[in-house]
């Protein structure tokens, strides 16, 4: 029997910028590092009376401030991911391009360690029998686990940290040379 070659979906390999795409499980690792704060932006938008939402997930306050404190780091990150646009004066976009392309370059190394003490810190900090008592706060360490391989094992976020897009000024003179 012949063996009839794998179909793959029609998927564009670059954005509209003409850059890698970004892979959405960068976007999950993020949310996933980034809980703390959103947990306290869905504990601000909740009535007063309701705001005990976060005392679920962090007992002790302090454990809140030193999960706030291990993600920030992540916050550059998601800021450089928010920058990566080509300079355009047009439409005012893609500001500061050499200090947003230093984070960007280097956020691989950003995130490892981020995960890496994300993962102690949440398994050293798990309460007695979290087993029994409260099952969901494995999940966590889990998906941190899972992160923290796909981050040295990934292929593909190299190339997407690497990259960064052109002004578009610059892009529209190489393209007039070219031509020429």
């Amino acid at each position: 029997m012949t063996e009839q070659p794998k179909k793959y979906a029609e998927l564009p390999l670059l954005d509209a910028d003409g850059l890698h795409r970004v892979p959405n499980r960068l976007y999950l690792l993020l949310l996933l590092l980034l809980r703390p704060y959103i947990c306290w932006l869905l504990t601000l938008t909740l009535p007063a009376d309701q705001r005990s939402m976060l005392g679920w997930i962090y007992p002790q306050s302090a454990d809140f401030v030193r999960a706030c404190l291990i993600c920030l780091p992540v916050l550059l990150v998601f800021a450089a991911l928010t920058q990566r646009v080509p300079y355009d004066k047009k439409l005012r976009r893609g500001r500061a391009k050499k200090f947003w392309f230093f984070i960007w370059r280097h956020s691989k190394w950003l995130l490892l360690p981020v995960v890496a003490v994300d993962l102690y810190w949440t398994i050293s900090h798990l309460p007695p029998f979290v087993a029994l008592n409260a099952p969901w706060l494995l999940l966590a360490p889990l998906f941190l686990v899972l992160a923290l391989a796909w981050l040295l094992s990934s292929k593909k976020l190299p190339l997407v940290f690497a990259e960064w897009p052109e002004d578009k000024e610059q892009a529209d003179s190489k393209n007039e040379q070219a031509s020429s």
